[in-house]
């Protein structure tokens, strides 16, 4: 069969001033798919218009089944871009996965108005996706036998089983040569993305991704990981993004990939990677393997900067660790990229202000900060509901993090975005976060670019106290999209 595998171009502004990043979902299930030809349509090198590039795809290699990837603030396009298909070619048959497929799939099949959608793949999606593939070449598809699947049988969604957890050797590597179009990058680095373990065994209040995995922690085998990293290489790719959900949470495991790179001469390659406070800052022979590795760009989510924010989420660190860690990575010359959470229930301008700057006080070279955010299933919205602090309850298309959907108990919606975007605006001009910076010192043009961008988009946020929704332009585009039915 024929399958066009597509991701959502939707990304939040200071991400596209700054990188593309590629989805590695959906290149990894084009691995998992032999015997089928393939193609991969990563939507976000095409935006804002974006049904220019869908229109070509469907002309051009006419697909029997459209897989759609889609995170939750990225669900309502999935939606428009799924009924664009389905005017197109009725007989096209679509398949839903990524997050919020997982983890809404029964409010999906009974919200209202039926979704533009055939099946719903939940959880992992290698191994569900290629049954299923397999299932709709036979005369008299198994559907029911599919488990993970969802699947619209006449008016009704029935949800099978769940599929357990995979042997992570058993998955075959992504297949990046099936994009259509490449051209992602991390400021001027040529970049792709990849992967070393899945989950996470922590629980943080915020986080929904135990509801995908559970409190589990698998790790890929390093021939595995060498393996992809190789391909990168071999692509052109000049940086690589590791997108586990937990790297640090097995130490050993990530010295051995650290160790591996080195051995296997991969260390001409750049790496970013999201990491743990606690585990950067209780384990410096860590951080001297990443160095050798190269390891320069480090995401490290200290969220805040009070401990009794920080026990609020259940995150497990605290002030202390979160300086330690700071210190360790800048000891070895690695950029820092700190992740900071605003809008804590008992938060209020002075706490959020006092936040930001101790959080400037780990002397960061950039900083990533985002507002609590009510994720479908997590323990944070079940409470934020109860106490009546959510102020968008269902418009999950501004679920990205950085437009504001929370009240605290003593700032508004409007209040809070305000002062987070002054807070961000203000740290641009700080001395200390510009004279030692990693970005200036290594990449000044891109950073530079990106960062007055940033300012100008934050400084008329703040005048105009406006939460910006980028427009994806679909159906204007090219029409009603009816052309090919």
């Amino acid at each position: 069969m024929r399958v066009l595998l597509v991701s959502m171009p939707d990304t939040a502004d200071v991400i596209d001033y700054m990188a593309r990043l590629p989805n590695l979902a959906v290149v990894s299930m084009a691995g998992n798919l032999p015997g089928h030809e393939v193609r991969v349509l990563d939507l976000v090198l095409y935006k804002p218009r974006i049904g220019a590039a869908l229109k070509e795809a469907l002309e051009d290699f006419k697909p029997d089944v459209v897989g759609l990837s889609a995170m939750t603030f990225q669900f309502g396009t999935l939606l428009r871009v799924a009924g664009f298909i389905r005017r197109w070619d009725p007989s096209i048959r679509l398949v839903a996965g990524g997050y919020h497929a997982s983890l809404m799939a029964e409010e999906i099949g009974t919200g209202g108005e039926s979704p533009p959608l055939d099946f719903l793949v939940r959880g992992e999606g290698e191994a569900t996706l290629a049954e299923l593939v397999s299932e709709l070449e036979k005369a008299e598809p198994d559907l029911g036998g599919v488990l993970g699947l969802s699947w619209l049988d006449g008016t009704d969604w029935r949800h099978n089983p769940p599929r357990p957890l995979m042997d992570l050797d058993r998955i075959a590597l992504p297949d990046r040569r099936a994009r259509v179009r490449s051209g992602f990058f991390m400021l001027d680095l040529p970049m792709d993305v990849a992967e070393t373990s899945r989950g996470c065994p922590y629980n943080c209040k915020f986080c929904s991704i135990t509801r995908m995995y559970g409190r589990t922690f698998r790790a890929y085998s390093e021939d595995r990981i060498i393996a992809d990293l190789r391909a990168i290489r071999d692509g052109g790719g000049k940086a690589v993004f590791f997108v586990d959900d937990n790297i640090t949470y097995d130490i050993d495991h990530f010295r051995r990939v650290c160790q591996a790179v080195v051995r296997h001469g991969l260390n001409d390659l750049h790496y970013l990677v999201q990491a743990t406070a606690i585990g950067i800052a209780q384990n410096p022979e860590l951080v001297a393997d990443m160095d050798r590795a190269n390891f320069r760009y480090v995401f490290v989510g200290f969220e805040a900067m009070t401990s009794e924010a920080l026990q609020g989420v259940s995150k497990p660190t605290n002030p202390e660790i979160n300086r330690r860690a700071a210190r360790l990575l800048r000891r070895h010359g690695m950029a820092i990229i700190a992740g900071c959470i605003v809008g804590y229930p008992e938060d209020t301008a002075e706490s959020v202000r006092e936040n930001y700057r101790l959080i400037r006080s780990l002397k960061p070279d950039m900083i990533y900060a985002q507002y609590l955010t009510p994720y479908p299933k997590t323990k944070l919205r079940e409470e934020m509901v109860a106490a009546g602090l959510v102020t968008n309850l269902d418009d999950f298309s501004k679920y990205d993090g950085f437009t504001c959907n929370i009240r605290t108990h003593h700032l508004g919606t409007r209040d809070l975005y305000r002062l987070l975007k002054r807070e961000a605006l203000l740290g641009n001009f700080d001395p200390s976060l510009i004279k030692a910076n990693f970005f200036l010192r290594k990449r000044p043009r891109p950073f530079l670019k990106g960062i007055l961008k940033a300012m100008g988009t934050n400084l008329f946020n703040v005048l105009a106290a406006r939460q910006l929704k980028q427009c994806m332009e679909i159906d204007e585009t090219v029409g009603d999209g009816s052309s090919r039915a």
